[in-house]
């Protein structure tokens, strides 16, 4: 039976992954985590009686821990998701995003090289990479200009990953997976910050209490948004192909914060009225004038990537992947699961 190594299994895709293995193969699963004292496992308690997976122990910081997992399990394909995926902390912590997001992967490599080279792995990509935009939809053949310490580090990941797949003849690729978001996407990311704050504020409503205000940074910045639970069976079909190759994983769709913010109130029955501008915007409720949602000015970027819009035609035609949950159908989902939360906690 073939084997797969998933790092970041308790994250938002490392989870997802091992759902669609599970459901798509018969493969033995290693999902792996770090020794932590309070552990962060909500995203894998359904697996917990799952016997095709199993999660284990390695360090992404330490080489001779990815050496020995390498080594015991001889893995037929290795997934890497783990990294420090907050862009905005990536300039609070600049060298530890580059340990975990470029130093980790040349390490993996290595291991594979040397100790089981019929290994086809995965890294993800960003498109964050692709940063100060010269044009518009970004495709395959894109510069890569990144502006934060993030997209820098999955910048060198990339060229780490071609020169040992050109090198020494690994089946290695790094695709650019664009915003994907989700229920298990972490509270500090903006769609689930919306979502999750919105869902509190109807519930504040409902019981007649005073709201907390929701606050964002640049709600003009335009992104392209697609359900994360699509983006797996990209990432699989770039591990089987005939021959290693990289795509481009998008919508096609370019959509601002604020787009996000209004489908996300309207999801939730919230009628309300803007004023201001800039960075004196506010949302009121209007029923009850209570403030729902302001700029800080404290959220915004350092360097700001203003669009990214994804071209995935490439993908569509020669990999036959297209997305299934539309931007509208997305904002809901992830409101829907927030409302159901924080209605039960």
């Amino acid at each position: 039976m073939k084997k797969v190594i998933i790092t970041g299994v308790t994250g938002q895709d490392g989870s997802h992954m091992i759902d669609y293995l599970l459901k798509n193969t018969d493969y033995l699963i290693y999902g792996t985590a770090r020794r932590l004292s309070v552990k962060n496992h909500e995203n894998i308690l359904h697996l917990e009686a799952e016997p095709r997976f199993k999660l284990i122990n390695m360090d992404l910081n330490d080489a001779h821990s990815i050496r020995d997992v390498v080594i015991d399990i001889q893995p037929d394909y290795f997934i890497n998701f783990a990294a420090q995926s907050f862009v905005a902390g990536s300039w609070d912590y600049p060298i530890q995003t580059w340990i975990t997001d470029a130093d980790s992967v040349l390490h993996i490599l290595e291991s594979i090289r040397r100790f089981s080279p019929e290994c086809r792995f995965y890294n993800a990509g960003s498109s964050e990479e692709f940063g100060d935009v010269i044009k518009t939809p970004q495709d395959e053949s894109h510069p890569l200009l990144p502006q934060s310490p993030y997209g820098a580090a999955k910048c060198a990941a990339r060229h780490i990953v071609r020169v040992y797949r050109e090198s020494y003849g690994l089946f290695a690729v790094q695709g650019w997976l664009f915003n994907h978001e989700g229920v298990r996407r972490g509270l500090d990311f903006v769609t689930r910050k919306i979502t999750h704050g919105v869902a509190n504020i109807k519930k504040s409503l409902e019981n007649g209490t005073g709201p907390k205000p929701l606050e964002l940074g640049n709600i003009e910045a335009k992104r392209d948004w697609s359900d994360a639970e699509d983006f797996m069976e990209g990432v699989w079909l770039m591990l089987n192909q005939d021959s290693p190759k990289q795509y481009v994983l998008a919508s096609g769709e370019m959509h601002t914060i604020r787009e996000f913010l209004n489908l996300c109130l309207e999801s939730a029955e919230i009628e309300w009225h803007s004023t201001g501008s800039g960075e004196n915007e506010t949302y009121t409720e209007t029923s009850t004038g209570s403030l729902i949602f302001k700029v800080n000015p404290k959220f915004y970027r350092p360097a700001e990537v203003h669009k990214l819009c994804g071209d995935p035609s490439l993908a569509e035609k020669e990999l036959g992947w297209t997305r299934k949950t539309d931007f509208q159908g997305l904002v809901k989902k992830m409101y829907d699961s927030d409302f159901a939360f924080v209605n039960n906690s």
